[in-house]
C-alpha cells in the first residue's frame, strides 16, 4: 500500500487548488475519503496529509489519478508538481486505453478502418499514427 513519504512537498501557504480539485472529485463520485482509498489502495493518512497542505509525490498522484479515471498530467499540474506551461499545450491527453469501455473502442478501430478503406479505395497514402 502506498504511503505518504520524504518525496512528499509542501503547498504555499494559501494554496488550496489541489484540495478543492480532490474534494469536487470525490463529490462528484459521492465519495468519502475511505471510499477514495479502497478504490485507490491508498491510506488514509496520505489523503488527510495532503489535506494539510502536502502534495503527492508522482507515485501517488499515478495512483490518485488512476483511481479518479483523470489524466495523470492533470493532477500533477494541480499538485504543483509541474506548471501549466511545463506540462505544455502541445501534449496531448487521451484517456488511458484500460479505461474507455470495449464498445468504444470498437466504434473507434472500425471507424480508422472505414477511412483507412476510403483512403486507399483514392489512392491516398495511409494515415499517420495508424
Amino acid at each position: 500500500m502506498a504511503h505518504a513519504g520524504a518525496s512528499d512537498v509542501t503547498a504555499t501557504p494559501g494554496d488550496s487548488d489541489f484540495v478543492e480539485y480532490l474534494e469536487r472529485h470525490l463529490a462528484e463520485r459521492g465519495w468519502t475519503v475511505h471510499d477514495f482509498c479502497e478504490h485507490s489502495g491508498l491510506k488514509p493518512s496520505v489523503v488527510f496529509r495532503w489535506r494539510k497542505g502536502y502534495r503527492p509525490d508522482i507515485g501517488n498522484a499515478r495512483i490518485m489519478a488512476r483511481a479518479l479515471g483523470v489524466p495523470l498530467l492533470e493532477v500533477l499540474v494541480k499538485a504543483g508538481r509541474l506548471s501549466p506551461d511545463e506540462a505544455g499545450a502541445e501534449v496531448r491527453i487521451g484517456p488511458e486505453l484500460d479505461s474507455v469501455p470495449t464498445q468504444v473502442l470498437l466504434r473507434e478501430v472500425s471507424a480508422r478502418l472505414e477511412r483507412l478503406e476510403r483512403s486507399a479505395d483514392a489512392g491516398e497514402p495511409a494515415e499517420a499514427g495508424v
